[in-house]
This record gives C-alpha cells, structure tokens and sequence, in this order.
C-alpha cells in the first residue's frame, strides 16, 4: 500500500498529475516496453474507470476521472494499492470499526486518547504523513507469519511453518489468548517462547509470569535465556526468596513452580499484579475448577495468556471446557449448557454435535498433530540391565533401608522424611553419592548419643565400599560394557555430581573419552562440553540440571545410571534425544541393582506400561490422576516404607501398576476421543 497526494489542478482536462508516491507505486507494477498501459482502477464507492498511466509525463488520464476522484474532495491524502486481479484500489484507511475497544484493558481516558488517535490516523490531514507512516509500519503488528518481527532474532532455533503459523494465529486471530495443544513433541514450549518474544519485542509484554510443574522450571529457565533471549528469574532464587512476597512485585519476569505460587501467601501477593502476559505449562493440571490451581489461574490478573497442553481431555469433556474457560469464560456457555449441547454419556467422554463444538473450539485453541504436519518420530527401544549388589553393598542396603522404614513415620526433628528418601534415593545410584550425607547426620548435635554411633558406623562402611567403587562397582562395569557394545556416541544420566564424577573417572581409566555437563557449569563451559562431545568424546555424562534445554539429537543412545523416582523426569531425559530432529532409532538403558527400590519400580514401569517404549507424551497421560494428589515419588516411597519384606514390597508396587495399567487402557478411549474432536 502507497500513499499519495492527489493533485486537483488537472482533473477538468481528465487528467492527474502523479507526485513521487504514485510514481514509485506505478513503476513497481509495470512491467515491459509499454510504460503508458490503461488498467482498471475502483474506488471505495465500487465505481470502476479505465485509467491511463503515462509514467513519461507522470499523468493519469481518462474519462470520468474527474468523477472518480470526486468522492474524496476533503482528503489530504489516498492510498492506493493494487489487488489480486490487477485491479488498482484507491481509497482511504476508513474511520476505526465500531467497537474497536471491546476487549482492550485500559482506563477510559487511555481509551479516548486511542480513539483520537485512531481517528487523526484514518483522517490523514495535511502535514500527517507521520500516521500513514505510523499505520504502514503498524502492519507487521497484524500477525501474519511473514510478519512476525522476532523471527530473525530466534537462537539455536529454526520454526516449523506450522509453528510460524500458530503463533501468528495467537497474535492476530486470538488477540494473545490461547490455548496450545500440539501432540507432545511437536513445539508447544518453542511457538510460546515466539509469541513471548514477538509481544516483548513490540512493547506489549514487560511483566511476565511463566507458571510449570516444579520439574519443568529449570528448563523452561534455560531455554528462554538460550533461545528466545528472554532473562527470567526463578521463584526458588535466592535473590528472589531474599525479597519474600515483594518479589512478585518487584521482578518483571518469573518463572514458578504452580505449585509455589498457588499457596495462599504467594497468591495473594500475585492476585495484586496486573501481568502482560501469563503462559502456563501442561495446563491439564489446571483442569479441575473445584482446587485450588484453577481457582488460582482463573484468579489472575492478565491481558495475554498461553495455556499449553498436549492432553486437553485426559478423563472428561468438562476437563477441556475447564481450560477454556480460563481462557475466554463463556466461549463455552454454562457447564450445564455445555453438557446439554455436546456431552452423550453419563462419564463425559462421549461427544456429540462435533461440528458445532469444533466451530467453537477454533476460536481459542490450536492443536497440531503429527498426521498433520509430517512430522515423524523414531521409534524406542528399552534394555534394563539387573546387577547383582556385593555381599557387603547389599548388607549396607538393607540396614540403611531398615533404618529408613523406622524413622520415616516419625517426626523427628532431624530425620526429616524429605532427607530419608533422599538417603534411599542416594543408595540406588552409588554408595560414593550416600558418605556426605551420611557424615552430616553422624556429626549433628541434634541427635543422641546412640543414634550419632550408628550412623557413624553406616558412614565408615559406605566409604570403605566408595574407596572401591571405582574398581568393584559391577554397576559401573556394566556401563562400560554398554558403551563399548553400542559403539557410538552415548548419553549417560545420573541424578548426583558425586556420582557424575565416580563415572567420569572410571570411564577414562578405562580408555573412554569422556564430556561432563551440570548445571555448575558457566554457559561457555557448557557449549564447550557439548561441542567435545558432538566433536570428539564418546560418553556425555550429565546430570538432570545439566541436560535440560539441551538437544543431542546427534547422539542416539542413553543409559540411566540411577532412576528419578518419577517416571516424568525419565522421559525429560530421554526428551533430550528423541525429538525432532532425531533420525535414528533412540536406544534407552537403564540399571538398576537387584531387591532396590529402584529394581521394584522398573518391574512397574517396564512390565506394566512398557514406558520405555511408548509414544512420546504418553507416560504422562497414563500418570493421570495418580500424580492429583501424591507426587510418584512419595507413592514409591510409602510403598517402601510400608513393606517389612519383598513379598510386601510387590504386593505394594502391584496396587500402583495396576491403577497405571488401567490409565494406560483408559488411554485408548482418550485417543478416540482426541480423534473425533481434533481430526
């Protein structure tokens, strides 16, 4: 679009005279020998006239050309521009559609102020060209994907087109308010980290507040500084923790936990803050309307929010009508409507006038699926490695665990039952990881005599068992036999840098050229690890804050060298390698030592639900409801804790498969569902 001034001097001889404007506008769009073509020319009343460009004498000429420029006697200044057919448009920018402002969350003088300008924009009076300057540079605002004005600042990121186009579905058709259901792997975090970035860049997002489960924040940290730019701060920050409830406030943008930030003395303070923007991650935890994080999310202040989730319906249609009524209340009607209108069955999960629902569903959500946007993913292939204790790790083991049982219940001052697990969680990766603890507590003045004594005996016995470890650990053999065996490039996990540095040095003294990757690291460090790694090392061996927000799609292989007691944190793992991008097929390891707690939960994982192999995103959906009231790890450790034998250590891990395999099976119906609603 061009704007130009229309000279009146000429138009009784049925001519105009061009200025600068239409002489650039015109010499764009003709092309050949003939620079004096006649093209049809319309204005905003729908009259058409045939009109002569003659470029050498600068003029338009025609009959009636006089009549076609008489409708816009009081303008300063047209634009013009030229359409599909070649037709040429001459018109004005029009006065601002009524109702503009619905929406819009300012004060009232702050909107009249924007109707004036609006107004003097679409006037276009002498001397303004500074608003039809204003206006053209506005039209990168408008949300189509070529002009989105983030896209060349992207880091370590390429988007898809449909990742392109979703964003800018969000920042035009959406006004900012969303809900993002790609299949588990296809982008949600990278088309919310474009759409932050698009509204910081345009001035319209400074205070921001990015809401994850407690697992997910650090990544989520990491991959808005690497890719997107963006300098977040951490809610469980100690320069964020020193400032308490002001923090909220006081910070511009924050990352939390929901479930630090939905507890009442956060809240409140978080209810008082008008915020630019909100994104929430895996929203189906928010999809109850009766506890406490729904009413949390529902309670916030927001111009923009993001709600990003694979899994929109997970047990019920009233789950997805909860998510969108945090987004838009009453898109959706009253629940009661909602039932009556598109809900066949009793349970929720049979749906009815789908068209309409879609129809409806369309004006708020977005959900890219793998058979749509030819994306494909390799397949997994799972082996778990069962390694038998020496006669003394396994007598250290059981004392410990016995010891562990005995305590957990009670509310000891000390023995916190956050430090037990912890002590067991240590046990099932390497006795070197368990001595500092140990020591600690055998050193703390808080307990009696007797109780320093034993565990100042279980510290001696587990560092004289660490002393070896490098030499006798059968664990740490069977990882070299893993890694020569493959003979390519392997990832290897663990939870602690102890043992990180126990593998690391028993991998070089057994001729592996070895990178290590933790979060302790400073960032050049890390892109330095990574880049030996990719070059020239054989083994990665990297911790869970080390690996977040990094993609190795180069490497095809990884071993947990020690489980996470929850099954979502395995699969952020294995995420690091089987994701887009990954061309092979993805091979998972896992050890673990016979008659551990860790031994017992793979018997769960693995025979129950097969997980090492399912779909990507799958393991979280079939978690379901498990995790609502009790994190999996608490479940594993009261399963634990609760068992005076192996007998009762199976009957235990039996209760928690079954209710997983039956998740699993309830899965296939969610996925008809899916089908019907999002095909």
């Amino acid at each position: 679009m061009f704007l130009f001034r229309p000279d009146r001097e000429l138009l009784e001889l049925n001519a105009m005279e061009m200025d600068a404007a239409l002489v650039g506008f015109f010499t764009g769009i003709v092309n050949g020998e003939d620079q004096a073509p006649t093209l049809s020319f319309v204005n905003d009343a729908g009259a058409e006239r045939k009109i002569k460009v003659n470029l050498p004498e600068k003029l338009l000429q025609g009959r009636g050309i006089n009549g076609f420029f008489s409708i816009y006697e009081d303008a300063e200044y047209l634009t013009i521009r030229s359409l599909d057919d070649g037709t040429i448009r001459v018109g004005t920018l029009g006065k601002p559609h009524a109702g503009w402002d619905r929406g819009v969350m300012e004060p009232d003088d702050a909107k009249s102020r924007m109707n004036d300008v609006l107004h003097s924009l679409a006037l276009l009076k002498q001397e303004q060209e500074s608003w039809f300057h204003l206006y053209d540079r506005s039209r990168e605002f408008a949300g189509r994907s070529e002009n989105l004005i983030c896209l060349p600042h992207l880091r370590e990121v390429e988007p898809f087109e449909y990742q392109v186009r979703t964003v800018a579905s969000v920042i035009g058709r959406f006004k900012g308010r969303a809900l993002l259901c790609d299949e588990v792997g296809l982008g949600k975090t990278v088309e919310a980290g474009i759409c932050l970035q698009e509204y910081v860049m345009r001035g319209l997002a400074r205070k921001i507040l990015i809401l994850v489960p407690p697992s997910l924040v650090n990544q989520w940290h990491e991959e808005m500084k690497r890719k997107f730019n963006q300098d977040f701060i951490r809610s469980d920050d100690s320069e964020f923790t020193r400032l308490g409830e002001e923090a909220w406030g006081h910070f511009p943008k924050v990352i939390a936990s929901i479930t630090t930030a939905k507890r009442a003395n956060h809240a409140n303070a978080i209810s008082k803050i008008h915020y630019d923007m909100i994104i929430v991650d895996e929203a189906h935890h928010v999809k109850n309307r009766n506890t406490v994080a729904w009413k949390f999310v529902n309670n916030l202040n927001k111009k923009y929010m993001l709600l990003l989730t694979a899994t929109p319906v997970q047990n019920s249609l009233e789950e997805l009508y909860n998510l969108i009524t945090l987004l838009r209340p009453g898109q959706l009607q009253t629940y009661r409507q909602f039932r009556k209108n598109f809900v066949e069955d009793n349970q929720g999960i049979e749906v009815k006038n789908v068209d309409k629902l879609k129809l409806l569903l369309s004006e708020v959500m977005i959900r890219n699926r793998r058979s749509n946007v030819d994306i494909k993913f390799t397949q997994r292939k799972a082996n778990t490695r069962i390694i038998e204790l020496s006669a003394r790790e396994q007598q250290l083991y059981i004392d410990l665990s016995m010891f562990v049982r005995t305590h957990y219940m009670n509310h000891h001052p000390v023995f916190s039952r956050f430090m037990l697990k912890s002590l067991q969680e240590q046990m099932g990766s390497t006795f070197s990881a368990l001595t500092g603890t140990l020591e600690k507590l055998a050193e703390n003045g808080g307990l009696t005599p007797d109780l320093q004594e034993v565990l100042r005996g279980y510290f001696e016995r587990s560092l004289d068992i660490a002393a070896a470890e490098n030499q006798e650990s059968k664990k740490i053999d069977e990882l070299a036999r893993i890694i020569a065996a493959f003979g390519d490039k392997m990832l290897v996990f663990t939870k602690y840098r102890t043992t990180q540095a126990l593998i690391s040095q028993s991998l070089r003294d057994r001729g592996f050229v070895v990178a290590e990757f933790h979060g302790g690291l400073k960032r050049m460090d890390k892109e330095r690890e990574v880049a030996f790694f990719r070059d020239e090392a054989t083994v990665l061996v990297s911790t869970e804050v080390g690996g977040e927000g990094r993609n190795l799609q180069f490497c095809n292989g990884m071993v947990n060298f020690d489980l996470p007691w929850n099954p979502m944190a395995i699969e952020q793992r294995i995420g690091r390698i089987h994701r887009i991008g990954q061309a092979r097929e993805v091979y998972v390891y896992n050890l673990a030592a016979q008659n551990t707690l860790e031994h017992h939960m793979l018997n769960v994982l693995d025979r129950k639900i097969n997980m090492f192999e399912l779909v990507v995103g799958e393991v979280d959906m079939i978690l379901g409801d498990i995790e609502e009231s009790e994190e999996f790890s608490d479940l594993m450790m009261n399963a634990w804790v609760r068992s005076e034998n192996d007998v009762m250590v199976e009957q235990e891990m039996d209760m928690i498969g079954e209710k997983l395999l039956s998740n699993k099976n309830k899965l296939d119906r969610v996925k008809a569902l899916d089908d019907r609603i999002f095909a």
